[in-house]
């Protein structure tokens, strides 16, 4: 354990009392996992398929350092480089691993959970990818009852190739008229019947935000680069910040099973090996340009099936779109709701997206038009007392963002400003990871705002269209028809 990674001996008592809670809760919620794998199990059994179910068990990274030196209450805050207040934390220490807290244990337990692994999650030590692979067919794996041990090298790209030959199946050329990719990954089958079958592949490149590693032939090489993530991990965690100083160490994993002894000055040239074998995987693969930032990865992580524009609208009656394919926010937005109103007194959610851990929503409560916004839980409520006639209405949300931050959050009744509020924090890059998505007419999931429970369907009100405008998108030239483009999803 690195000194930066305080030891539980040298925590304060409130300390060890909320990173008890923390890893408690984390150790419930496996808890809880491996009861449904059970079931699920279980009711192969009754059925009578146990012989012949094939059943892959895997983690998809090592334990998580996501919740920083003091854990967090909710995670989305380390997603834009925010560390807890321990005190606050403990203040809400009895809602952990309700549904009020999105929660994340500090990184001791990452350590601890890694052990005897180096770092987590986010590198390519082996502490971030190093996970397990457990596999139950009980009529096709000999040894399967006596917990059998296979040690030859595979990863996940292997496991699509693998059930592809334990099903007999051939892997088909071409789906729909399109012609398929070429595999990388090769079939462990045969590891299966034969603990001491050679491993059908020997060469695996990994990159994850910056952090660099090369396995060949049981040898490793493992860059100690630091992306630019989390601020207190990149000023604590020793390594290189540049990918022109990166140092690649050598590990003999084959013998050296935690990657302890560092042979790179030893084989020199098994590290040259090495290296350019990375690079020519990585321009194999589509992985230049490097990009070590964790914002920047994190939006490119698959493309906008809707092109991105300054001004779209989204209307009721489609599926939910994604939060992530929202166009961006950039330097601020105005959110435009085109409502008609049946009577004084509507009610329910006219757009939402996210929720009270992380979003925002426009409501009518009383034929009123409110605003919720819950910046990592924080809350910013705008009221208005304006009551809406029958009739059709245009109710707006407009954010400004200042040089520095922040900055004035607006909502208007037929461009009338009925409400205002500062926000002194920036709008998240993105609400959430995995949310309900945006909603016209209704909310699902959790509320965003403690006023309301969904689903909340509007009532006394109809949504004809949301208008999405993002500032950072705006044409220099509105007046040019080329450039002003007006996207519409249904």
């Amino acid at each position: 354990r690195p000194p930066w990674v305080t030891g539980w001996a040298d925590l304060g008592t409130d300390h060890r009392r909320l990173f008890a809670r923390m890893m408690e809760v984390y150790a419930g919620f496996l808890a809880h996992t491996d009861a449904q794998i059970g079931r699920l199990l279980g009711g192969l059994d009754d059925m009578g398929l146990t012989e012949d179910t094939l059943v892959l068990l895997c983690s998809d990274n090592g334990a998580s350092a996501e919740g920083g030196p003091h854990g967090s209450f909710n995670e989305l805050r380390f997603t834009h480089d925010r560390l807890d207040d321990v005190s606050e934390t403990l203040r809400l220490i009895d809602h952990l691993g309700g549904p009020r807290s999105y929660e994340h244990y500090p990184w001791g337990w990452a350590w601890a959970g890694n052990t005897p692994f180096k770092l987590w999650k986010r590198y390519t030590w082996l502490g971030g990818v190093r996970t397990p692979l457990i596999a139950r067919w009980p009529g096709g794996i000999p040894d399967a009852v006596a917990g059998g041990i296979r040690p030859q090298f595979c990863h996940a790209v292997d496991v699509l190739p693998t059930l592809l030959d334990a099903a007999g199946l051939e892997r088909p050329s071409v789906v729909d008229g399109v012609v398929q990719r070429e595999l990388d990954g090769a079939s462990i089958l045969g590891t299966f019947a034969d603990p001491d079958a050679p491993a059908p592949r020997s060469r695996q490149y990994f990159e994850l935000l910056g952090s660099r590693a090369m396995y060949l032939d049981g040898w490793k090489v493992t860059t100690d680069h630091v992306g630019a993530q989390m601020s207190v991990e990149h000023e604590l965690v020793t390594g290189s910040h540049r990918f022109e100083d990166d140092n690649w160490c050598l590990f003999h994993v084959d013998e050296d099973f935690a990657e302890v002894t560092d042979l790179a000055s030893e084989r020199p040239e098994k590290v040259v090996e090495l290296r350019d074998a990375w690079w020519a995987e990585a321009g194999r693969n589509n992985v230049l340009p490097l990009d070590d930032t964790f914002i920047g990865r994190s939006v490119a992580l698959e493309a906008n099936p809707w092109p991105s524009g300054f001004d779209v609208s989204y209307r009721p009656g489609g599926s939910p779109v994604a939060e992530d394919f929202l166009p961006p926010m950039g330097p601020g937005f105005t959110i435009i709701a085109d409502v008609g109103c049946s009577t004084g007194d509507a009610k329910g959610t006219i757009a939402a997206l996210g929720d009270w851990n992380s979003g925002w929503a426009l409501r009518l409560a009383g034929g009123e038009p409110h605003a919720h916004l819950r910046l990592f839980g924080a809350p910013t409520d705008l009221e208005s007392s304006v009551r809406l006639d029958p009739g059709d209405h245009e109710i707006a949300l407009e954010f400004r963002r200042r040089p520095e931050g922040g900055g004035p959050i607006r909502l208007f009744v037929d461009d009338e400003p009925v409400a205002e509020a500062l926000l002194i924090d920036d709008l998240p890059f993105r609400w959430q990871i995995g949310g309900a998505g945006l909603r016209l007419g209704h909310d699902a999931g959790l509320p965003v705002a403690e006023t309301y429970d969904p689903p909340d369907h509007l009532s006394g009100a109809v949504v004809r269209s949301v208008r999405v405008q993002s500032h950072a998108l705006e044409p220099a030239d509105l007046d040019d028809a080329h450039l002003h483009r007006l996207l519409e999803h249904e």
